[in-house]
């Protein structure tokens, strides 16, 4: 039991998928002899899969809204994990432990770049998905994520600093760190977190935008055309939640109704209404909370430069 609440969360920041999930199963991890061909694959990082910023096609390309200056972006999340990886690796290396190595973070990016989330915040968006997918992801961005965890014995023992191969705080004579060499990171790098204001913002413009008369007008006016096409449905959000996502592949009628949702929202121009409307909205709400908000981007900020600074210092070795 110890071992599963202690390595919950390793690769954990702010609210976004990180890509790499550490497994609380029991066994042994990363200490093998050779790596395993999972482990090979997860050095491999192909940045062209990582989400863009702003979406690059259907009815939200290159839509973006004020709050993500706000938010932890993708490639944040990344730089911070591979400094995390750094310094993990750095320290369990001075306790002998040189194949130690977790994924490389990067191989299995989430489909949004921040919890924006603009290719589907709004809805299905993307006519060439809906034709192929419905409103199911498609097949790229539904790989397995990958799991990990350190070798049980001495190498978790070091890394977490409890267990019985640290005696009297040591290993080997080596004094280690309070926490082990995750506690000593910690300490080094800082948590990369979304900031509770920003996720307020984010959350309740989306609430306050559904309210606005113009946002209701055009959503009346979507489901005059979705009625049109032979489907009643009077929420953007509604036609999605009714089909079974979690099959492997969409039906007939998923793809159809997919495709109507998205023509209709061409049609009506509903994404673009919208996306104005809670622009509106989440400038006045950023100007209300301007201090606070600043403050939170600062501190992710120096984070984000103690991640590049720990990169770049590891590169130069």
């Amino acid at each position: 039991m110890r071992k599963r609440q202690a390595l919950a969360g390793f690769f954990a920041a702010a609210a976004l998928t990180t890509g790499v999930v550490v497994s609380s199963a029991g066994g042994g991890g990363a200490a093998q002899d050779e790596p395993s061909p999972k482990t090979v694959a997860a050095n491999a990082v192909d940045e062209s899969k990582w989400p863009s910023r702003t979406p690059e096609r259907g009815l939200a390309k290159g839509l973006s809204l004020p709050v993500e200056k706000y938010l932890v972006g993708y490639t944040d999340v990344v730089d911070w994990q591979r400094a995390q990886r750094d310094l993990w690796m750095s320290c369990m290396a001075r306790f002998g432990f040189e194949k130690f190595s977790p994924p490389v973070p990067g191989v299995n990016p989430p489909v949004e770049f921040n919890d924006a989330n603009m290719p589907r915040r709004y809805g299905a968006s993307d006519a060439t998905q809906a034709a192929k997918y419905g409103y199911h992801l498609p097949p790229e961005q539904l790989e397995e994520p990958l799991t990990w965890e350190p070798a049980a014995g001495a190498e978790e023992a070091v890394f977490l600093g409890d267990g019985p191969e640290v005696s009297g705080g040591t290993y080997n004579g080596v004094t280690v760190p309070q926490g082990g060499c995750r506690g000593e990171t910690e300490r080094q790098l800082g948590h990369l977190a979304q900031g509770e204001d920003a996720s307020k913002v984010n959350a309740s413009s989306m609430t306050s935008s559904l309210k606005q008369p113009g946002v209701q007008n055009v959503i009346a006016d979507w489901a005059a055309c979705m009625k049109d096409k032979g489907h009643a449905f009077d929420d953007p959000y509604k036609p999605a939640a009714s089909f079974d996502l979690t099959t492997p592949t969409a039906s007939a009628e998923e793809i159809e109704v997919a495709t109507a949702d998205v023509a209709c929202k061409g049609e009506t121009g509903l994404i673009k209404v919208w996306s104005a409307e809670e622009t509106a909205i989440q400038n006045q709400q950023i100007a209300a909370k301007k201090t606070s908000l600043d403050a939170e981007l600062a501190r992710t900020n120096t984070v984000k430069t103690t991640a590049r600074r720990v990169i770049s210092e590891g590169s130069d070795k």
